[in-house]
């Protein structure tokens, strides 16, 4: 019985001590590869925040074109209220030659169709 502890503990002895080699080899792996790691961690962080700030930077442009357009969408719709109020029967009379000729452009449209 006491062989067998014995030859229990030897084993026990030569696994940690592989063990400890293969930590020690991996820490040197570790160690040695750590500023290339570093390196390339280093260099995706910072093209990671350029990413990010030119995203910003974008919306934050795009933010304030469409607050622009809003406004001057705001003039259009004000300053044709405007001039219809100011020329009810002028007003009529686009509408009404706007939709004969958009009329028109349709059925001769239409017609080139069925003619193919």
């Amino acid at each position: 019985m006491e062989q067998s502890t014995d030859s229990n503990n030897n084993f026990s002895r030569k696994v940690d001590l592989a063990a400890g080699t293969v930590h020690k080899s991996i820490d040197q792996a570790a160690n040695a590869a750590s500023p290339a790691i570093k390196h390339m961690t280093d260099s995706a962080h910072s093209t990671v925040d350029r990413m990010a700030n030119g995203a910003n930077h974008a919306a934050e442009a795009m933010s304030i074109k469409g607050a622009q357009l809003h406004h001057l969408q705001q003039q259009l719709a004000d300053n044709t209220r405007s001039q219809i109020r100011n020329h009810p029967l002028m007003s009529i009379g686009i509408a009404v030659a706007g939709g004969v000729l958009f009329s028109w452009w349709l059925s001769r449209r239409s017609a080139g169709h069925e003619g193919n």
